[in-house]
């Protein structure tokens, strides 16, 4: 008898033990540091800190580590570095695509924190995203182009696993489309660019406008009827026309004889993941915890950019707002809404998985113990439980909120101006100078801001 009792004394320990093992989250200390120093614009100490902070990741948090330290040397404009990063996070990711079932087994045990991260569905599109931003940075435009490509091919990829009725709202891009049509039309392939803008206007209407509230911005129209003009698609140009008469349409040979240049303003942090949970009594007095996930919104005070350009040659000067092309937030909001059903699902599972293991545990001790050792299993068990059921709150913490765009066709020449960054009520909270630049005719040029409070 008193082995038995030695025996199933140690098994509440092995059950709390077991559970607490594995189930800790990851660090999150080092982000309000991280955050301070975005917000004075110091991009290189950021990365400094996510690198004096790699252990804090964990190996199953690797993908984690190289997305931090990617999107932190793209606001660095360090590109090429910035790249060699998020490869890596992709490559982690696509790996852990084709799930361990070992893992995957101790998640529906113990806790979705015991596999290694291997992003949210959105975020893995959001890699060949800026992935393609670091190649525009570089004035790489075919390089560019094949990470902009990989953006839909993902999200396609993504969607086929799921069932039709289960599948994401999150399928298509419309901001990388309308980049795929600008760079099509810088290297001259003009029926490339019209399909890109055909494509990124459809997805604005009958998507982005519907779920998320962005609609397609004028310049896109412009550019989408400048396109379809040169290749004489006139039946396409007045349905065009019909459906946007209030945009003003000048026609691509006066458009070559310009310059393009858009100005890529990331704004706000994307949302935070928290937890959600519910703790239901069971008739037998046991506690049983449900946790999950969400998406809330971080706020933020600047509203968009407003631009000031003047030509250094003539005095000519151009005035223009950045305009929203692409909202992270909702974007990942939707995207966890779409799937929570079945992180609830595997949340049930798991908190019945360990009410019945407790169950047993406490029916043996009582069995070997008597009441007072079942009770203490049954407690012990109970706060070993809740302890451990935690949701998965990892995720890409450095994402913008938004990405806006402004957009101007200017003459050939050389110009200097400003940025000024105003909140909803026209109010100016910061501005920058855009450092002076010249532009060719038909050249396309590119600029990149941040901006966090």
């Amino acid at each position: 008898m008193k082995s038995g009792r030695v025996r199933f004394i140690s098994l509440p320990l092995f059950v709390l033990g077991s559970f607490l093992l594995f189930s800790c989250a990851p660090s999150v200390k080092q982000y309000p540091k991280i955050n301070q120093l975005l917000l004075t614009q110091d991009y290189n100490s950021a990365c400094k800190l996510v690198k004096e902070s790699k252990k804090t990741y964990a190996k199953r948090n690797a993908a984690l580590y190289y997305l931090d330290e990617g999107i932190l040397l793209h606001y660095a404009a360090r590109y090429k570095e910035s790249n060699l990063n998020l490869f890596e996070a992709e490559s982690i990711m696509d790996e852990l695509y084709t799930k361990s079932l070992s893992k995957e087994a101790a998640s529906f045990l113990i806790s979705d924190n015991t596999i290694p991260y291997r992003g949210e569905d959105f975020e893995r599109a959001m890699v060949n995203l800026f992935m393609a931003l670091n190649y525009v940075g570089l004035g790489d435009w075919e390089g560019a182009l094949v990470e902009a490509r990989k953006v839909d091919n993902t999200l396609s990829i993504i969607n086929s696993k799921y069932d039709e009725e289960k599948r994401n709202v999150y399928k298509e891009d419309g901001f990388i489309r309308f980049l795929m049509g600008t760079l099509y039309e810088a290297e001259g392939e003009i029926n490339d660019a019209f399909i890109s803008y055909r494509k990124a206007e459809e997805v604005y209407r009958a998507d982005y406008a519907l779920n998320y509230g962005v609609r397609p911005p004028a310049f896109l129209i412009e550019n989408l009827l400048a396109a379809a003009d040169a290749m004489d698609f006139h039946q396409e140009m007045r349905e065009i026309q019909n459906a946007y008469p209030h945009v003003t349409f000048g026609d691509l040979a006066e458009k070559t004889g310009m310059a393009e240049v858009l100005f890529v303003h990331y704004n706000g942090l994307g949302p935070e993941k928290v937890e959600n949970s519910l703790v239901v009594p069971m008739p037998d007095g046991f506690l049983v915890k449900i946790a999950y996930p969400t998406f809330v919104k971080r706020s933020y005070q600047i509203s968009h950019g407003q631009i000031t350009l003047r030509n250094m040659e003539s005095g000519e000067s151009y005035r223009f707002p950045t305009v929203l092309m692409e909202d992270i937030t909702s974007i990942a909001i939707t995207n966890l809404e779409n799937r929570i059903n079945r992180i609830k699902a595997k949340a049930i599972v798991r908190a019945t998985t360990k009410y019945l293991i407790s169950k047993q545990a406490e029916k043996a001790a009582r069995k070997e113990g008597g009441e007072w050792l079942g009770l203490m299993v049954k407690f012990t068990a109970t706060v070993a439980s809740a302890a451990t059921e935690q949701a998965d709150v990892r995720h890409w913490r450095l994402l913008p909120a938004e990405i806006r765009v402004g957009r101007v066709v200017i003459a050939p020449g050389k110009y200097r101006g400003k940025i000024d960054f105003v909140d909803a009520r026209g109010a100016v909270m910061s501005s920058r100078e855009i450092p002076p630049f010249s532009v060719k005719k038909t050249e396309k040029g590119f600029f990149m801001f941040r901006t966090l409070n």
